[in-house]
């Protein structure tokens, strides 16, 4: 073998060494990369909605009175996959059907909802259907602040006075759809159905929800 073949084949081995540690380098360089990626899409943004839309008496409150107006305000964190949140709603009624009855229960033409809401994306994607659920934030802090005593002998009369009086939403089922329309910028079609102790009511609602980056 002469000194040129020689040359050749240290020159080829060379070649196909140098190949190897660079597609070797680039695949450790890449693998963190992708990992990253993966826990950026695990982080939870903070998120702020307005909503809008129609209301209706549903059940044996239909006599009180028809549909109105809803405006709510959305303020949460949103990874992705669950949400949680308060959602702050102002309904107008367009008319009062019994005067007598909706004094009786402190049912006005102007009523403020304040509620403590949690939501569930089914799937992931740019078009993602979601069940919540959501309770009166307002009830939970006066159970912390004034607990009631279960031994006063006049704490089951006080307690179905206060059902009487207490028109605010303790259960709250919704279901909905979330459209992306750009980055953190999402378009929301939520029903919901606002149940307490004296009245029901049902809200169909479209509003824009964005993930402000700080």
């Amino acid at each position: 073998m002469n000194c040129k073949t020689t040359f050749f084949i240290l020159l080829i081995s060379f070649l196909f060494s140098f190949k190897a540690k660079s597609q070797e380098k680039y695949y450790q360089y890449s693998k963190p990369v992708r990992k990253a990626k993966i826990d950026l899409d695990l982080i939870t943004e903070f998120e702020i909605g307005f909503h809008s839309g129609r209301n209706w008496t549903i059940g044996s409150s239909k006599n009180i009175a028809k549909a109105g107006q809803v405006h709510s305000l959305n303020l949460g964190w949103n990874n992705g996959k669950f949400y949680g949140g308060t959602e702050f709603s102002l309904k107008f009624w367009d008319q009062i059907l019994n005067d007598k009855k909706a004094n009786k229960v402190d049912f006005n033409q102007k009523q403020f909802l304040c509620l403590l809401h949690m939501k569930w994306y089914v799937c992931k994607g740019n078009v993602k259907p979601f069940l919540g659920v959501g309770t009166d934030l307002l009830s939970i802090v006066e159970a912390i602040v004034n607990p009631r005593d279960n031994d006063d002998e006049d704490y089951r009369q006080d307690y179905e006075e206060d059902r009487i009086l207490n028109f605010n939403a303790w259960f709250v089922p919704t279901v909905g759809i979330r459209c992306k329309l750009r980055s953190r910028l999402f378009a929301d079609i939520t029903c919901s159905v606002d149940h307490s102790d004296n009245y029901d009511s049902m809200r169909l609602q479209v509003g824009i929800s964005y993930q402000p980056q700080f």
